[in-house]
C-alpha cells in the first residue's frame, strides 16, 4: 500500500504590499480572502505590521 502526502496549498496574502503566504487551511479568512494575520484581514486600522520584522510595506 502506497499513501501520498499532500502538500497544503500555499497562496499570497490577499493584503496589498504583503509579500507572506498563507496556506489554505489555516490562513485568516474574510469572505472570500486569505490573509497572513488579523492586521492584514482588517485593514490595518491602527497602522500595525503583519509580523514583526516581516519587512512587508502593507501597515498603515
Amino acid at each position: 500500500m502506497t499513501t501520498t502526502l499532500e502538500r497544503p496549498t500555499t497562496l499570497q496574502c490577499a493584503c496589498p504590499g504583503c509579500h507572506c503566504t498563507v496556506h489554505g487551511d489555516t490562513a485568516i479568512r474574510s469572505d472570500t480572502l486569505l490573509f497572513c494575520s488579523d492586521a492584514c484581514a482588517t485593514g490595518h486600522p491602527n497602522g500595525e505590521p503583519c509580523h514583526a520584522g516581516c519587512g512587508c510595506e502593507c501597515h498603515g
